[in-house]
């Protein structure tokens, strides 16, 4: 469908590390990735489900370096993971079943509220939780939006973790890349199953963003989530006026 030059897998792999470094620590790097693929003329759904399948692997390998520690007992967090993969099944059945220039329409709009979530600070709520079926439905729903568009779901689970009042900031990053790695690995089973993955890109960003995902738990707390929150919500806004007036 779309042949690719060396110099464009090259670039990409590179915003695909980025991609990962930042999914591993704040979230929102597909909001690099995303524009990039329909940049070089990948048609949108099919760079949206490339796009999901290639960046699954990034926050796998943020939790990798957490898996054998204490910080987070994930048995506790099984039920939210489920619910958010149940979500992104939703999500990407919809992107499938819908007619494209739906996704074209919605996608701008998309990129904007993303963009908007990166800049929006959660507030931390300290003492009493929120109610654990609302954070399983918040979660159902942050699974949707992933497996339909993808861009923001790391803002939009880390807001709703935010709010039980008994986790740190760390534990909140470690339960974010855990249910969101369930998302991404359902939906992207679903993608390469229905043919809507362009391997070589897909593969391309596999690795890459694995890489960036394994520095970017390394390095979390050395890296500014403020700087980087600003920057990917620059490219989103960018790349959401390009897709209004531009494409």
């Amino acid at each position: 469908m779309v042949d690719f030059s060396l110099q464009q897998l090259l670039l990409l792999a590179l915003i695909g590390f980025v991609a990962g470094i930042i999914n591993g620590t704040v979230g929102g790097g597909s909001l690099l990735t995303y524009p990039f693929l329909v940049a070089i003329g990948v048609p949108p759904v099919y760079a949206a489900a490339t796009n999901t399948t290639g960046l699954s692997t990034g926050n796998v390998a943020a939790l990798l370096p957490h898996i054998k520690t204490d910080l987070v007992d994930f048995r506790h967090w099984r039920r939210h993971a489920a619910a958010t993969a149940t979500g992104a099944i939703i999500g990407g059945s919809l992107l499938i079943a819908l007619p494209e220039r739906v996704f074209e329409f919605l996608v701008p709009i998309l990129l904007v509220i993303a963009s908007v979530m990166m800049l929006l600070k959660p507030k931390v709520v300290t003492g009493i939780p929120t109610n654990p079926q609302r954070t399983l439905f918040a979660l159902l729903g942050s699974g949707i939006y992933s497996g339909y568009f993808g861009p923001g779901q790391g803002v939009i689970a880390m807001a709703v973790l935010m709010r039980d009042g008994r986790l740190t900031m760390h534990q909140i990053i470690v339960i974010k890349n855990f249910v969101i790695s369930a998302s991404n690995v359902v939906v992207a089973t679903l993608f390469i199953a229905t043919g809507h993955v362009l391997w070589i890109a897909a593969c391309t960003l596999l690795l890459s963003v694995a890489g960036g995902g394994w520095f970017g738990a390394i390095w979390s707390k050395k890296l500014n989530p403020t700087a980087l929150r600003w920057a990917v919500a620059a490219v989103g806004i960018i790349s959401a006026v390009w897709f209004w007036f531009l494409r």
